[in-house]
């Protein structure tokens, strides 16, 4: 696929979409090549918390405001530091509206490095079904209202590559 070997030769990359959408799987299979660094808030999340808590399995119920203040700082320093390395960074996030991702197209401005993103556009029921098999970090509520504001990625937003992934191109690749 030729927008995918475009999205590989950027810095930084966003990959988004619903909880449950594939995101992971689809950044295993197509940048786990040693190149990328990834970055994923939910990963933060829970080893910051089994680090503080020794050990303690991080759930849902372990989600703290507070705390995730901390986490997306974490995030941010890792990004930065990548980027000013000059190094690929993979940021795998839900992004699902414009000023969601708007925070890190401006980061890798400042450092001057090319951005590109992948939305996975899958159907929300998909989502939920593959959500509930995986550990639940969220209510459905919280991921159907995600849905219903959900903006799809745009060139205009400042990003070289945008690549929408919807169901039957996901059953192709």
């Amino acid at each position: 696929m030729k927008t995918l070997e475009r999205l590989k030769s950027l810095d930084l990359l966003l990959v988004c979409g619903l909880y449950g959408a594939g995101k992971n799987e689809l950044a295993q299979k197509y940048f786990n090549t040693g190149q990328w660094n990834r970055v994923s808030r939910n990963e933060i999340r829970k080893l910051m918390f089994e680090m503080t808590r020794f050990g303690s399995q991080w759930t849902a119920e372990s989600f703290n405001e507070e705390d995730d203040v901390l986490v997306k700082h974490i995030e941010r320093k890792i990004l930065e530091h990548y980027l000013h390395n000059k190094r690929k960074v993979l940021v795998i996030n839900t992004f699902a509206t414009i000023k969601s991702r708007q925070r890190f197209l401006s980061i890798a401005k400042n450092f001057g490095r090319k951005t590109g993103v992948i939305y996975l556009n899958m159907p929300l029921d998909y989502c939920l079904s593959r959500y509930k098999k995986e550990n639940p970090t969220l209510p459905e509520t919280v991921i159907r209202s995600m849905y219903s504001k959900t903006e799809l990625p745009d060139k205009k937003e400042g990003f070289e590559e945008v690549l929408v992934i919807n169901p039957k191109e996901q059953n192709r690749q």
